[in-house]
């Protein structure tokens, strides 16, 4: 019964380094794709078709991220698709901003 325990848990240094380090990435790689498809998409002249395209991609990667074996990849994922749908959503005037 212990040979089927793992030997480490959540709360060792190196997994907090790494599950903080890739929902970190998972956030910047969510608003920078947000960015970008908002970028391109938001003078289209139907707004349904850039909102299905966010949409369709954040779903594609909610499914990678249930299909994966391993937590890591789930969370990763299914954050990434999270912050894709928010901060296109939500950041079109904060967007505006930043270009020119």
């Amino acid at each position: 019964m212990v040979g089927m325990m793992p030997d480490r848990s959540l709360g060792e240094p190196n997994d907090v380094v790494i599950w903080t380090a890739s929902s970190l990435l998972a956030l910047l790689l969510g608003l920078g794709t947000a960015f970008c498809l908002w970028f391109a998409l938001h003078r289209s002249d139907q707004a349904i078709v850039a909102q299905g395209a966010v949409g369709s991609l954040s779903l594609g990667l909610v499914l990678i991220g249930l299909g994966a074996d391993r937590p890591l990849t789930r969370v990763f994922f299914v954050l990434f698709a999270a912050t894709l749908v928010i901060g296109y959503a939500v950041g079109g005037p904060g967007f505006a901003h930043l270009t020119p």
